[in-house]
């Protein structure tokens, strides 16, 4: 079947398959997602004050899941599926500071290198109140140090702007498939942005490069950063509380099936591994990605991790700017191989023709990344008790000319 798949996917063909799970390999544990839940609850006192928007979710960056039966109704029409059970997206497209999924994993890592400097200081014990993090002598204290990463776009939003907030020293590399309007936000917001005439991987490369040579320089690697995974994995703990609230169980009977954009695989990941932990085999999670960049599809059905698009003659461009990478994250495909239950990879026109349908059924405006992972729903076959739920990145911060000049949402 792989070499089947695998031919596919060289045509630039849509495929989906369930993966064929190999022996986990325990690289991260439930204890390493508690320990960074704990982070984020210690500044959410700070994220209340630098970050006022957050006050509804109290300091805790997260966002709400909403029903969109009237979406899987037309769905269902227009892709010719069968969805047993409610669909329901979840609002990462809205997330506070960056409006993306990305939010979740970037500035959870800056925190953690803000408090690592700040308790070795000695200004700051761990038993404070966070919020004394917005002062003047903080943010002195933080802009002595640097932090770099290599973006596609919005990781470089989450880490800029979170990071230059506190004080830091941030540059990103963005690669050109970043949109314009992203590098102009972070550059407005005092970001030292460096464009980069190549793709992600390579801005990736040319960023670790850059930060080697400065041993006072972050580098925050979305290929191997075990920050990065467990501020993606702590999104399991509010998603419980809103399951609940919206009296959705999940058993044995009544398994939740998750799909997710996927580029280079540590947020869709981390976000795994955390449902994978508190639900077990009772959650099913799927990984969407575009047709001409399916690393992380190419990753599963080789079961390896050191793939390039390029090498199955792929790489061209793609409308979802923020799954635009060639290469996975080996951490991710390490932690994924014994855990993910399938991919499926999305063309362009199909995506924008599903933002076009969230946005006619549910109101919805959000990036093209997000819809990637709409093209999962039905493909896979679940009990009729299921909950599939549609994980959206990145669309509240996009300028409004911006959703004009794509002419989707006329």
């Amino acid at each position: 079947m792989n070499e089947t798949i695998i031919r596919e996917m060289s045509d630039g063909e849509e495929v989906f398959f369930f993966c064929d799970k190999q022996v986990e390999e325990e690289i991260l544990t439930e204890q390493d997602i508690e320990d960074a839940w704990q982070r984020l609850k210690r500044f959410s006192k700070y994220v209340k004050v630098a970050f006022p928007e957050t006050e509804k979710t109290d300091g805790i960056i997260d966002s709400p899941i909403q029903l969109i039966n009237e979406t899987k109704t037309e769905l269902e029409k227009a892709e010719n599926v069968k969805i047993n059970g409610d669909l329901y997206v979840k609002r990462d497209d809205s997330l506070a500071v960056c409006g993306s999924l990305k939010a979740r994993g970037g500035i959870y890592t800056v925190f953690k290198y803000a408090e690592d400097i700040a308790l070795k200081s000695g200004m700051l014990k761990i038993t404070d109140d966070y919020s004394v993090l917005n002062n003047e002598e903080f943010k002195n204290l933080f802009s002595k140090y640097k932090i770099s990463v290599g973006s596609t776009g919005n990781l470089g939003m989450s880490i800029g702007l979170s990071g230059k907030k506190l004080g830091f020293d941030v540059t990103v590399y963005m690669s050109e498939e970043a949109k314009p309007w992203k590098k102009d936000m972070l550059r407005k917001a005092g970001v030292n942005v460096i464009e980069f005439k190549g793709d992600y991987t390579s801005a990736l490369k040319l960023a670790r490069n850059e930060a080697k040579k400065d041993t006072n320089t972050y580098f925050i690697d979305d290929e191997d950063s075990k920050e990065l995974f467990l501020g993606y994995s702590a999104a399991y703990k509010t998603l419980l509380k809103q399951l609940e609230e919206n009296s959705i169980t999940v058993d044995e009977t009544h398994p939740l099936v998750v799909y997710l954009p996927c580029g280079v695989g540590g947020g869709p990941g981390g976000i795994t591994f955390g449902l994978k932990k508190v639900f077990g085999d009772n959650v099913y999670c799927y990984f969407g990605e575009p047709t001409q960049m399916p690393c992380m599809s190419l990753a599963m059905a080789q079961s390896r991790g050191d793939v390039s698009v390029y090498d199955i003659g792929l790489g061209g461009k793609t409308v979802a700017d923020g799954l635009a990478c060639s290469s996975p994250s080996v951490l991710a495909y390490e932690v994924m191989k014994g855990m993910l239950d399938g991919c499926f990879t999305i063309r362009d026109e199909h995506s924008l023709n599903l933002s076009r349908l969230l946005y006619r059924t549910a109101g919805i405006k959000t990036e093209p990344s997000s819809c990637v992972a709409l093209g999962g729903a039905g493909k896979f076959s679940h009990s009729e008790n299921a909950t599939h739920l549609v994980w959206l990145t990145g669309g509240s911060l996009v300028p409004e000319d911006e959703w004009e000049r794509t002419g989707l949402y006329k």
